[in-house]
């Protein structure tokens, strides 16, 4: 029974265009309510969520960019997230970044006239978007332009000539704070500035540039300075060096003339002593007397000249004659003895043939000694 009146219900309801024309209208009204509570903040911006029923704004909460569901008759108005460029320049060659303004005019501390060409960005601060819009509505920049000509003209008033042409980097970096500082003040920072033209009078500008080349030729002229004392310095320990080396090398050849020397010295001390031991042998072993020695190293000594000749026994009929042939040296062979008789029978004249009879003994006793002297030693 029940369910035979729930479908009796229903079958009224969908017979009455009434009520079906007010489920239509009132989905609808739905789906428009709820489009209308949609907004969005384009890529780069801010967004302060604003209701233009009762004229509010939500300061407390800054959006970034992003569709959000924000309530009928809600909007957002929108503020800038980039950087954004203020010049301050008559330059038509320049490309304009941002707006432009004319170039600033003011004195520098001497009284001189200065003309100025400048940029800047500046960047709205996210969290402080809020208060910006509070204390300046949408209507801000002009106030940050006054601000930023204003203190650009200040600081520039605190310099010389001399100091905005040789402290140019000084000039900007200081202009920079100043206005960041400045900008700080209003919820917003400077994010860089350029000083791009300084302009002073024609004499004065002329004088600066007169004096930049001295300046510049004094650099020149201290840095050649600097490269001759270098050159100097570098000719000095070159020389040192060269000084070292020549030294060392001296030192090596004189070590090394006096180890030769030593060795050779050495050498040559052995030698005598082993001739002086051979010596004392020969005359233990032939039983000679002192001037026997010296007789058989003179006689040893003419074996070892070549083509020597020695020549002994003066008496009549007992000259004798020793020799030594090139060849027989340097085959290995012996000296040759002969009497003077038998080289006169050769050619040879050595003396007269008178004598004594004492004599030709005498000679021949020292011919027979020298025979077997010699016999001995070959």
């Amino acid at each position: 029974m029940r369910r035979a009146d729930d479908e009796g219900g229903c079958a009224s309801v969908l017979e009455n265009p009434a009520a079906i024309g007010s489920a239509a209208a009132g989905f609808i009204a739905v789906a428009v309510l709820a489009a209308c509570s949609l907004g969005a903040v384009p890529p780069l911006h801010y967004g302060i969520r604003y209701n233009v029923f009762n004229k509010y704004a939500d300061v407390d909460n800054v959006y970034v960019a992003g569709r959000y569901f924000i309530g009928p008759w809600s909007t957002f108005l929108l503020f800038p997230a980039d950087v954004k460029s203020v010049e301050f320049s008559n330059e038509a060659r320049l490309m304009q970044l941002g707006i432009r303004y004319p170039a600033l005019h003011t004195r520098t501390k001497e009284g001189l006239a200065l003309h100025m060409q400048v940029s800047l960005q500046y960047k709205l601060i996210r969290d402080q978007v809020g208060a910006l819009y509070k204390e300046f509505s949408t209507n801000y920049e002009n106030f940050f332009i006054s601000q930023i000509r204003d203190t650009l003209i200040k600081v520039a008033a605190d310099y010389e000539g001399p100091q905005l042409w040789g402290d140019r980097k000084e000039v900007g970096e200081r202009m920079q704070q100043t206005v960041s500082k400045t900008l700080q003040q209003t919820f917003a920072e400077c994010w860089g500035l350029q000083l791009m033209i300084i302009e002073l009078p024609q004499s004065f500008d002329k004088s600066i540039v007169d004096t930049q080349i001295v300046n510049q030729n004094i650099s020149t002229m201290e840095y050649a300075q600097m490269a001759a004392k270098i050159r100097a310095e570098t000719e000095v320990i070159q020389a040192s060096f060269a000084k070292k080396v020549k030294v060392i090398k001296t030192q090596g050849r004189a070590n090394y003339t006096l180890r030769v020397k030593k060795a050779k010295a050495h050498a040559k001390s052995q030698t005598l002593n082993t001739e002086s031991e051979v010596l004392e042998d020969v005359k233990a072993r032939l039983h000679l007397k002192s001037e026997d020695l010296v007789a058989y190293q003179e006689y040893s000594a003419v074996s070892l000249l070549p083509n020597a000749s020695v020549f002994f026994g003066f008496e009549e009929g007992a000259g004798v004659i020793v020799q030594q042939s090139s060849g027989s040296h340097a085959a290995g062979g012996g000296a040759s003895a002969r009497s003077l008789g038998e080289q006169s029978a050769d050619g040879g004249s050595f003396g007269g043939s008178e004598g004594s009879h004492d004599g030709a003994a005498s000679g021949a006793a020292t011919e027979s000694r020298s025979r077997r002297l010699w016999a001995d030693e070959l």
